[in-house]
């Protein structure tokens, strides 16, 4: 993202990093402030969510509660980290964790008397999840949250940062802080996180997911423009929603990551010209998780499955001409 480093910032970040200054405690304590919350800096996404399973105390064969509307690597790291998943389908308003689907599964958890060590709730692709419904029904039972704004950089909820609102939060860098990358862990039990990916000596398990120095310098000099591609993001959704009805409308605090285009059908044609375009199955229709447990969100009506036969996501960071040819090949499109 050097293209955006105007004034040099990034470049004189990454220097610095190489002759001693710790980036890496300057990122955990400027976002420290952002979120309210201790963080601790981790190398990938991947490693943030396996960190924060371990601090919930999934170890093997337990459930953990995991939406199916996702990318298909969170699933893979709770499968790693020794977790059962059991997936929950998405609600058709917020196009996250549907209540009804969770509040199903916990009632067939507990009648197995094993309830899930975690709840993991996606703000998929950018969409923000209603964790006013959603946290309240998980502390019913006593079960912890763990947030992924992997796709939610720079999206409040209520006013929350997007990665504070659950008991443990997954904050990526990778989509709006691309020249840097790697990832947060974000809540309580920082002091564990830190032993866990070896950024403290620990004899129990460990896992190098320690975050490079140069890597927290470019992350700290890309904070601001990270801010700005979010608002800029923001406002070409709302322009497109102007321009034509088949994209659904942003959800309560929407990170604007991806706009949701009902065209999955033209999804090769939007691609061909140019435009960042995802058409991600449910994770639970995948080969591997076949034998899994899904709710849906009402008895016969699977969400998810409805979003992948009807909807692609195209990526929102684009500039004013492109929106435009954008709006111009939607409309047409979807006429």
């Amino acid at each position: 993202m050097i293209f955006i480093d105007r004034k040099g910032g990034a470049a004189g970040a990454l220097c610095d990093s190489m002759s001693g200054v710790d980036y890496v405690a300057r990122l955990q304590s400027e976002l420290k402030q952002r979120y309210g919350k201790n963080t601790v800096a981790m190398s990938s996404a991947d490693g943030a969510l396996h960190t924060a399973l371990h601090i919930c105390g999934v170890r093997g064969g337990d459930y953990v509660f995991v939406p199916s509307y996702t990318f298909y690597t969170n699933i893979s790291t709770v499968a790693h980290a020794g977790g059962v998943p059991v997936f929950i389908d998405c609600d058709p308003a917020t196009r996250c964790v549907s209540e009804l689907a969770l509040d199903t599964a916990f009632l067939w958890a507990q009648l197995q008397n094993k309830l899930p060590k975690a709840v993991v709730i996606d703000n998929a692709f950018g969409a923000v999840a209603d964790f006013d419904a959603l946290i309240p029904l998980c502390k019913s039972y006593g079960v912890s949250v763990i947030e992924l704004a992997c796709d939610a950089f720079g999206g409040k909820y209520k006013g929350k940062p997007c990665g504070s609102n659950g008991d443990l939060g997954v904050i990526s860098f990778c989509k709006r802080v691309s020249g840097g990358g790697g990832a947060l862990v974000c809540g309580d039990g920082s002091d564990e996180a830190k032993a866990f990916a070896r950024i403290v000596y620990s004899d129990g398990e460990n896992h190098d997911y320690r975050m490079h120095n140069a890597i927290a310098a470019l992350d700290c000099a890309l904070l601001d423009p990270a801010d700005k591609i979010t608002e800029r993001a923001k406002a070409n959704l709302e322009l497109l929603l102007k321009i034509t009805e088949c994209i659904a409308p942003p959800t309560d605090g929407d990170a604007a990551t991806y706009a949701f285009a009902k065209c999955a059908k033209h999804a090769a044609r939007i691609k061909d010209e140019g435009f960042d375009v995802k058409t991600p199955p449910p994770v639970h229709t995948l080969s591997q998780y076949s034998d899994r447990p899904f709710f849906e969100h009402e008895q016969g009506y699977c969400v998810c499955g409805a979003y992948h036969n009807e909807y692609c996501l195209i990526g929102l960071d684009m500039s004013a001409g492109k929106r435009l040819k954008l709006g111009k090949l939607l409309r047409t499109l979807c006429l």
